[in-house]
């Protein structure tokens, strides 16, 4: 009796060794889908992307996400010698967003964060049968973001994320300055 509690003893304390050496889960990829929206006189039908995040620490986190976007708009295209032409034309926006959140709660499943950061877009559009190509308007502006996670395990959660763009003049941009995601996040 006394070999099988020492044997089981030494057993729990290896495994618990063991388990406590395993490396942190540091960095995250999130997944997601965005709100549609009306934005600088176009229609957001569709946005996507992707964004990597690194801890530093328990509660701060540094996070590079990249998004694509595509938005209708009704424009008026007037040439030197013509009559003003009306077109709907595409546009594919791909904004970027660095931001520095700070996690409220640690050890948690349900993981909420505020945070800000800065927002990067370049508003572009080409109406290919005039080809033309005009650049509305590239902006740079802080935002601050908020949202939660919820951890399933320790590598899988899901999360819904939401960007506010700062005070700035974005009426020629079909960038919203709302944003809402959610997604599927992987933490390595």
């Amino acid at each position: 009796m006394p070999r099988l509690t020492l044997a089981l003893s030494s057993l729990f304390l290896i495994a618990s060794s063991a388990f406590a050496q395993q490396p942190s889960l540091r960095n995250t990829v999130f997944i997601f889908a965005s709100s549609s929206s009306d934005a600088g006189g176009a229609r957001v039908d569709s946005a996507y992307g992707a964004s990597f995040d690194r801890m530093f620490g328990d509660r701060f986190s540094a996070e590079l996400s990249v998004s694509s976007e595509r938005a209708r708009r009704f424009v008026e295209l007037v040439g030197p010698t013509s009559e003003p032409v009306y077109a709907t034309v595409t546009t594919h926006l791909y904004p970027l967003d660095l931001n520095v959140s700070y996690q409220l709660l640690t050890n948690s499943r349900w993981r909420p964060y505020i945070g800000g950061g800065m927002r990067y877009v370049k508003d572009t559009f080409h109406a290919a049968a005039r080809h033309i190509s005009f650049v509305a308007s590239q902006t740079i502006d802080p935002e601050v973001s908020g949202g939660i996670a919820l951890q399933f395990n320790p590598a899988i959660g899901v999360r819904l994320d939401a960007k506010q763009v700062l005070g700035s003049y974005r009426s020629k941009v079909a960038d919203p300055e709302f944003k809402a995601s959610l997604g599927v996040s992987v933490r390595f």
